[in-house]
């Protein structure tokens, strides 16, 4: 949403931050919408640029007032009165004199002026060291508690997302490889240190028993402590017992005399 100024002569971009539990406390009385609305100021050559593309595709050259002209926004035409929009020439070939200029879209000159607005988005987030990571809130500009500020590259990929966000997607990507910007799913991953310990090799048995003797007997070992069961088992008499294991041997048959 966008707002004109008073004559016209600036245009604004109108923000609207909310979040789900929020009221304004006004007087005596509460407000049950508790967003906030903010203004900035935008550039008019942004809203202009779709009209210079789409005139350009027609291979035509249009004077301003021919340019802009927008059903779905008829108001769209107060755009003419904005002081910004004298820096054309950045954007588009001019043609004429001062009472009758005709207008081309150039599409090198636009991506240099893109470039310079980009560079410039960057060197402030650099210099605000504002946090410009992929965990980042963009929306509150967080500032970040490190000493060091984000890189160059990752200042210069956020301020290119930042002005995408006033051109349409073939404009962006034109723009993105003229920045020689990689995409975060090409780019080669850093191998970071491990931040745990590896984990322990299984105990693993020898092949060979280190406990023979040479001549190939197995050595002496200690022998293993009865529990108090199986000393007490040992005293009883088992005379006349059976061992469990004939109650399940096969039975012999006798044979028939």
């Amino acid at each position: 949403m966008f707002m004109f100024s008073c004559g016209d002569t600036l245009v604004h971009e109108i923000i609207v931050f909310q979040e789900e539990y929020r009221s304004w406390f006004v007087g005596q009385t509460v407000q049950e919408d508790g967003s906030l609305y903010l203004t900035t100021r935008v550039d008019p050559i942004f809203l202009v640029l779709p009209y210079l593309i789409k005139a350009e595709k027609k291979g035509k050259l249009m004077t301003s007032d021919q340019l802009v002209i927008d059903d779905d926004f008829p108001e769209c035409n107060r755009l003419l009165s904005c002081t910004g929009l004298n820096e054309l020439h950045h954007v588009c070939d001019i043609k004429g004199d001062d009472d009758l200029k005709a207008y081309r879209y150039n599409k090198d000159k636009t991506l240099l002026w893109l470039k310079l607005k980009v560079t410039k988005l960057a060197d402030r987030l650099q210099e605000k060291r504002i946090n410009v990571s992929s965990g980042a809130a963009a929306a509150s500009y967080v500032k970040s508690l490190k000493t060091e500020a984000g890189s160059k590259d990752d200042c210069i990929r956020y301020a290119h997302g930042m002005v995408s966000d006033y051109l349409n997607e073939e404009v962006s990507q034109e723009l993105q490889e003229y920045l020689g910007i990689q995409n975060l799913q090409d780019a080669t991953p850093v191998s970071e240190p491990p931040t745990k310990k590896a984990k322990l090799v299984e105990k693993v048995d020898p092949e060979e028993n280190y406990y023979s003797t040479p001549t190939g007997k197995s050595g002496s070992q200690k022998p293993k402590k009865e529990s108090v069961a199986q000393k007490k088992l040992k005293q009883v008499d088992k005379s006349g017992m059976k061992n469990i294991a004939s109650f399940f041997s096969p039975k012999v048959k006798k044979e028939a005399k």
